[in-house]
């Protein structure tokens, strides 16, 4: 990727981030970014399409980042707790200015899929990946319910550590993921499945 396209995401990440989708303009990214309106349009036919890659990137970035703190812990619990323990990580991050899917999904709804997919395809990917380490403590019924609460609880907790500067928030919320959890292992094993 090109060192202009390559900083043309980046300004763009940086200013979505702060400010919304809406009130930044692509004459603000290009002051920011130092580059021509043609750099611009010859990277990106337009701003929607610098939206989408913006989304795309933050990602693949997230993904990757996630994965490499999750993957050496040991157990199933373990992992979901070090999920919860890298949010906690990136709310206290100065750069830490809530979740650009959650901002994309409240600016544009579902009407722009070029967008919206990006941001739907982070919860699906997210769910799922929490609900197949939640299959090796429950039935993958039940796992696949409580993997889209814990994905709840993780919303809640971003939006809540950007409104007051808690990154704390995390371990709560990991707290509620445990005692549901736990619940939910109390159920299964004394209602086992009829066979």
């Amino acid at each position: 990727m090109s060192p202009k396209k390559e900083q043309l995401i980046a300004v763009a990440t940086d200013l979505f981030s702060r400010h919304g989708f809406h009130p930044v303009g692509v004459d603000r990214i290009l002051a920011e970014a130092g580059v021509a309106r043609m750099t611009l349009y010859n990277h990106f036919p337009g701003k929607d399409d610098l939206i989408s890659a913006v989304l795309d990137r933050r990602y693949q970035d997230i993904m990757a980042s996630l994965r490499a703190y999750v993957e050496p812990t040991a157990s199933a619990r373990e992992q979901l707790r070090a999920i919860f323990a890298w949010h906690e990580a990136w709310f206290d991050t100065p750069e830490f200015s809530g979740c650009l899917f959650e901002r994309a999904l409240a600016e544009f709804g579902t009407d722009y899929p070029n967008i919206s997919n990006v941001a739907i395809q982070y919860k699906k990917t997210m769910t799922a990946w929490m609900g197949d380490m939640l299959k090796t403590l429950l039935p993958e019924h039940v796992a696949t319910r409580v993997a889209s609460i814990l994905l709840i609880l993780l919303d809640g907790a971003t939006i809540d550590a950007r409104a007051f500067h808690d990154p704390t928030v995390a371990t709560r919320a990991w707290g509620a993921a445990e005692a549901i959890i736990e619940r939910e292992i109390a159920l299964t094993s004394s209602n086992p499945p009829r066979r």
